[in-house]
């Protein structure tokens, strides 16, 4: 079959570390592994930012006009005429065979749009919160409005779990215009052999500490007040065992007044991995310094509200860890309770607290759970879900084809 040439749109991209923007510089990573021509089209400003750090990427770069994506709030006819401008002349200048689309909005929304009226054959990939939110943080009126007026135009939508079906379907997205593809790990850099003790040593963590590892950003969903609660009813219930948490993502180290008022703070390590962590040629992501985290700790530990799907999951898993996480749609998909990891219902302190002291008490039980980590994230590999999206790429372009 011949190579593809593949746009993949979105709105934010390096040296940006958040996860769409890792997932979409390795899925473009490995389409081009594969023979394949991806080209990631992100704003201009990134692209400038990634030609000033002369990293080498294995696809092309293409910048767009991203101001235009802010007229939305002045006028939506304006800001649709402008953006099928624009995907118009990228279209003639590349004749790409298909559209990636990162993010229902505002990507997915002037997409769905173009799309409309080009017929060329694409895929709109949602990520979670872009499709729901919490409370104080779903969607602007607005934003729902245009996501029910066009994300439903799409040929195809590909959500992150089941969970997240359902979800599109209050947007008026039919199931059969959705495709389940998850996220991915590259299991080989978690499974290196690595001299520990010694890298447990560089974090400050000593060989008899147990390392509980969070991986999340500093935001409401992943619920950082409950998690140093929980951490804090470990600490009390297990006074004669050194205990660590360390807490990894953007915006944590803000976090530190938080575990201070919890009362757990001289037991906590803050790290934040932007794009100062990555290499000054060739970027590659998590950084190394997350990847370390991993490796030094001994079970992962998740308090979120909700999850599109857990990149951080399938990492803790890689890395051989035994994980205790809450029982919510992204999470309970690939963590099945008493097999690779513990589930408890969410914002329940105690259950949390409970569960991390399973965990920290019965090797047997982490055993079993490590086992079971490792065989979850053999099923979730780069080359297993690129495949997976150079199939759909390819059913996609087999039914806009004339007949």
């Amino acid at each position: 079959m011949k190579p593809l040439r593949i746009a993949i749109l979105t709105p934010t991209f390096l040296p940006k570390c958040a996860g769409a923007e890792i997932f979409h510089h390795n899925l473009a990573t490995h389409l081009a592994a594969a023979g394949h021509h991806p080209v990631v089209i992100a704003p201009r400003r990134n692209v400038r930012e990634i030609q000033a750090r002369g990293w080498k990427l294995s696809y092309d770069l293409e910048g767009y006009p991203a101001n235009v994506w802010s007229y939305f709030k002045r006028s939506v006819p304006l800001t649709f005429w402008l953006n099928r401008r624009a995907l118009s002349g990228l279209q003639r200048r590349h004749r790409f065979d298909v559209w990636h689309t990162a993010v229902l909005f505002p990507t997915g929304v002037c997409w769905s749009d173009w799309h409309k009226h080009s017929r060329v054959p694409g895929v709109v990939r949602a990520v979670g919160d872009d499709v729901r939110g919490l409370p104080g943080y779903g969607l602007e009126p607005q934003v729902e409005a245009l996501l029910k007026n066009t994300i439903p135009r799409s040929p195809m939508i590909v959500a992150l779990s089941e969970g997240m079906v359902d979800d599109l379907g209050t947007l008026g997205v039919k199931k059969v215009h959705t495709r389940i593809l998850p996220n991915a790990v590259d299991g080989e850099r978690f499974s290196k052999d690595i001299d520990r003790a010694a890298l447990r040593a560089s974090l400050g963590v000593s060989p008899g500490t147990f390392a509980f590892l969070c991986v999340a950003r500093n935001h409401p969903q992943k619920n950082y007040p409950i998690l140093f609660r929980a951490y804090r009813r470990v600490v009390a219930a297990y006074p004669h065992q050194d205990l660590r948490l360390l807490i990894a993502g953007r915006g944590v180290p803000t976090l530190r007044a938080d575990a201070e008022a919890a009362g757990v703070v001289e037991n906590v390590g803050f790290y934040e991995f932007g794009a100062s962590a990555l290499g000054a040629e060739i970027p590659v992501m998590p950084p190394q310094g997350l990847v370390d985290l991993y490796r030094a700790a001994d079970a992962f530990v998740l308090a979120s509200l909700l999850e599109g799907f857990s990149s951080a999951l399938l990492e803790a898993f890689a890395a051989g860890l035994p994980a205790v996480a809450t029982d919510v749609t992204g999470i309970r998909e690939v963590l099945r309770a008493g097999e690779n990891g513990l589930l408890v219902p969410s914002g329940d302190a105690e259950a949390l607290a409970r569960a991390m002291g399973d965990v920290l008490a019965s090797a047997s039980l982490r055993q079993t759970l490590i086992s079971g980590a490792l065989a979850t994230a053999q099923h979730f590999t780069w080359p297993r879900v690129t495949a997976a999206y150079v199939s759909l790429y390819r059913e996609l372009m087999e039914a806009a084809a004339p007949q």
